[in-house]
């Protein structure tokens, strides 16, 4: 029992530890001051705390806005002053760094600042967090509201970040990099139905009419396929342009109908993978005549398990890791690229019909294509977001 205590009091003292770290990071990030080493290490410390990483793209972007005029930042100033009253920060703890509205010129945050404005942009960045979190708890531990009257709910990821929403209903859905999921004000009651471009895993939880006592369906529209399910969990992938539109069902039953046929509906059963290919993906090239087919429209397999630890390959996003199963390196870059919000060109074609197998839980993007390149070898060099491989 000493032993257990212990070991929760120092996992504890090391969650801290890795927060406090972050900030000092991105304090230094956003200062201009950071080196190499330590934006790896900021990455690699995000990438396992998505939650965190969320916020922190959303208060950077905020942080790279062009400043106001003077007196539009007093006025800014002030009001973000009252924000943090009411949460409980004192103005006292933000005024120690010496910054006031004035200090900064428009138009003149120079990325090569002295490493004490840093520490400044450090504390700043704690206070916002701490707002920011405050503000977001309330809203992240219950349904989300119905939205303004005649409108639609949009919730959205961009590359490189995921998030979790709860439904109305009840039902959790878990949101994958680049993707967006929308439902009407109306959703619940009679109605739960919901649109996905891109990749999401539910948690549908059993619902009846509060008018008829009648199970209510929950639906799924994606681009090329539509899925119907009372209570079940299972991931969909549907992202715009991608060759295929997958259905993983993890346990429960669900009901697939394919836009372009209709009048076949298809049931899952725990345990397998509907792959439905998306025609319209592959054009052909002008002046050339189309190569032959043989790719069927509807595929059905079971899901695939890692021979390291049972993780089931198709959802081992929900818990933060990139998998893939004997895939070519062309659809795992496709994955990478979603994951780490980069762009990726491959400009050998033998080296993107390679076939690869592993898992990525909290490398950077460095690391993962070093580890690619032991496996399959190519050569790889970064310009900006940009990566380029051949051989």
């Amino acid at each position: 029992m000493f032993f257990i205590v212990v070991s929760l009091q120092v996992y504890t003292i090391y969650i801290h530890m890795s927060k406090d770290r972050i900030w000092f990071l991105v304090g230094k990030k956003l200062a201009g001051e950071a080196s190499a080493e330590e934006l790896n290490e900021l990455e690699g410390l995000l990438r396992s705390d998505p939650d965190m990483h969320y916020a922190l793209q959303n208060i950077t972007d905020l942080w790279n806005l062009p400043v106001p005029a003077t007196s539009e930042a007093d006025d800014a100033f002030n009001r973000h002053l009252g924000r943090l009253k009411e949460t409980g920060v004192q103005w006292n703890q933000v005024a120690e760094t010496g910054i006031q509205p004035g200090d900064i010129p428009a138009q003149k945050r120079s990325r090569k600042s002295p490493f004490i404005i840093s520490i400044a942009a450090t504390v700043l960045l704690v206070a916002c967090i701490f707002w920011y979190n405050a503000a977001t708890k309330k809203t992240s531990d219950r349904p989300f509201a119905a939205g303004l009257a005649g409108k639609k709910n949009e919730v959205s990821t961009r590359n490189g970040s995921k998030t979790t929403i709860t439904l109305p209903d009840g039902s959790k859905v878990w949101l994958n990099a680049g993707s967006v999921l929308t439902y009407n004000k109306d959703f619940g009651g009679d109605i739960r139905e919901v649109e996905l471009s891109g990749e999401a895993f539910f948690d549908v939880v059993p619902a009846t009419s509060p008018a008829t006592a009648q199970k209510v369906p929950f639906i799924i529209h994606t681009q090329h396929i539509d899925i119907r399910v009372l209570g079940t969990a299972f991931n969909v992938k549907s992202y715009p342009g991608d060759k295929h539109t997958e259905t993983s069902l993890v346990h429960g039953k669900v009901e697939v109908m394919i836009h372009n046929r209709p009048e076949e509906k298809i049931v899952l059963h725990p345990n397998e993978k509907l792959v439905v290919k998306n025609e319209e993906a592959v054009e052909p090239v002008a002046g050339k005549p189309a190569a032959p087919d043989t790719e069927p429209l509807v595929s059905l397999s079971k899901l695939t398990y890692s021979d390291a630890d049972s993780m089931i390959v198709e959802t081992a996003w929900v818990q933060n890791k990139l998998a893939f199963n004997n895939e070519s390196l062309l659809q795992v870059v496709e994955k990478m690229e979603r994951w780490y919000n980069v762009e990726i060109e491959i400009r050998d074609e033998k080296v993107r019909a390679e076939r690869i197998s592993g898992t990525f839980e909290n490398e950077t993007i460095q690391q993962a294509l070093d580890y690619l390149s032991i496996s399959t070898p190519f050569q790889y060099s970064m310009q900006g977001n940009k990566v380029i491989i051949g051989r």
